[in-house]
């Protein structure tokens, strides 16, 4: 699925900073060396504002593009499914944002106090309101996956399972395993599992939104006569007739 030559550099970034954040564990572990300074903040997964965090953010808003390329060539083509199609983008776009700007931690509280919640597999209780916003998309989002080719769907409900099983799966373990502390070896790799799901699941939606694009097989031109730029569509010419 990753073998797409422009998905290479994005897989070669992802490797790096996971590395790098496993070495920064073991620093940590072995000599005592805080990860959240320095360098090695940059490498860690779990932490926001740096290098990793906008990584995974950048992985979104690359889906969110190329989600509304598609909406505007069958805008074009006069096809169905292009205000889903744009809509499926700025989904895309507010999971970007959130993985930034971690919009969903403000409902963490609010929802614990109200269910009266404790550690356990709803302690990060903004997957309560999370789940029901992802069930309400699947359910609108339906026609636009069944409207998919063969080659394509099954790479896109792979991508999604992979990082619903970080987002939200390891999410729950981590509210178990949170009890002993947040900064126990054994709940820094619960989230470390998380991240590298969630960026996993990012790259596999680059790869089957690649393949949606490259199935509409597009000939654009951008066009910029006013104060917008405008994406247009070139239309095969039939080839010309030499004259003798």
């Amino acid at each position: 699925m990753l073998d797409s030559r422009l998905l290479r550099p994005f897989v070669l970034c992802a490797l790096v900073l996971l590395a790098g954040h496993l070495l920064g564990l073991v620093a940590r572990e072995a000599y005592d060396v805080n990860p959240r300074i320095g360098i090695v903040r940059q490498f860690d997964l779990n932490a926001e504002g740096n290098l990793a965090a906008w990584f995974s953010s950048f992985l979104l808003l690359l889906s969110a593009g190329l989600c509304l390329l598609v909406a505007r060539i069958r805008a074009l083509r006069d096809e169905p499914l292009a205000g889903r199609w744009a809509a499926f983008a700025a989904f895309f776009l507010l999971m970007a944002i959130d993985e930034t700007s971690q919009l969903h931690d403000l409902a963490t509280r609010p929802v614990r106090n109200a269910l009266g919640l404790d550690f356990g597999i709803l302690y990060f209780a903004w997957l309560l309101p999370a789940l029901l916003v992802v069930a309400a998309a699947a359910y609108w989002f339906r026609p636009l996956v069944a409207a998919m080719s063969d080659a394509v769907r099954p790479r896109l409900v792979i991508a999604a399972i992979v990082y619903l099983t970080g987002a939200v799966g390891f999410e729950m373990l981590g509210g178990e395993v949170v009890a002993d502390g947040h900064y126990t070896l054994r709940y820094l790799l619960t989230m470390t599992c998380e991240e590298s799901l969630e960026i996993a699941g990012g790259l596999l939606f680059l790869a089957a939104l690649l393949a949606q694009v490259r199935e509409l097989r597009p000939e654009l031109v951008v066009r910029w006569t006013g104060p917008l730029p405008e994406v247009v569509e070139l239309h095969e010419r039939q080839p010309r007739t030499s004259e003798r």
